[in-house]
């Protein structure tokens, strides 16, 4: 891990700049406390769940004007005044994997290898595919400055193994978590907050609003299921055969 370079008064030298902001931006993530557990919600009136797990659902766009085609810093991190102890270092810990839309459902499949990544704010980077979680599986989002609120924009960027990303619209699973510094490494925390429930993040890559919008709803409405790799496709298909043909033998004896 990386070494400070400043003398280390947390709650003020530990990470650079982008701790300290004034107001809650409209679009943004905003962390709040509930008996000592992390929250997420929204300084935006619309904000969605995911009806099946009661899981917050937020959004993102890789071709905002501020970072280019493949990268955003939005949704940032925000946080009242008051919410935290100075100097608490608040993270994301990542979950599950990639998750793509067909147009007409999600699916755990990408076209072209496409992953989805965070650089945390303490130089961690966490990438997203379809097979799981790679890189740092938790990363710094920010820490509180002296008036006990947070002000964070991660960068996320999305890349294919083909070159240009498929255009699209991608979701990723993440959640809220304390973490701590030893020895100048962040680890994850047992004497923090708890853990916030997970949330989704869509990030759209290309689409139209309207499109986009399609996707979020069907996320909104419907719970995703994974589809199986072809080893445990065919594993299935056989337990299914062999179930049919012991039930072939009962009937004929």
């Amino acid at each position: 891990m990386r070494h400070l370079i400043a003398t280390m008064f947390v709650s003020a030298s530990l990470f650079s700049g982008a701790v300290f902001a004034e107001d809650l931006h409209a679009g943004d993530i905003i962390v709040t406390l509930n008996n000592g557990q992390f929250e997420v919600g929204s300084a935006d009136s619309g904000l969605h769940y995911q009806e099946g797990t009661g899981y917050a659902i937020f959004e993102g766009d890789f071709r905002d004007f501020a970072r280019g085609p493949y990268a955003t810093s939005n949704p940032g991190f925000d946080s009242p005044t008051n919410t935290f102890a100075p100097g608490s270092i608040i993270g994301y810990q990542a979950i599950g994997n990639l998750w793509s839309w067909t147009g007409d459902v999600w699916t755990n499949v990408v076209n072209n290898g496409e992953t989805i990544s965070i650089a945390g704010a303490y130089g961690e980077s966490t990438t997203w595919g379809v097979d799981g979680i790679s890189g740092d599986s938790f990363g710094l989002i920010g820490q509180a400055d002296p008036t006990g609120k947070i002000h964070s924009h991660l960068d996320f960027s999305i890349s294919s193994a083909s070159g240009s990303p498929t255009d699209g619209v991608y979701f990723i699973t993440l959640q809220l978590v304390s973490l701590e510094l030893q020895n100048d490494a962040l680890v994850l925390s047992n004497n923090g907050y708890l853990s916030s429930n997970p949330f989704y993040l869509v990030l759209n890559s290309g689409l139209s609003a309207s499109d986009a919008h399609h996707a979020l709803h069907d996320l909104q409405h419907n719970l995703v299921v994974a589809v199986p790799e072809p080893s445990t496709y065919a594993m299935f298909l056989a337990g299914l055969g062999l179930m049919g043909w012991q039930l072939r033998r009962r009937q004929q004896g």
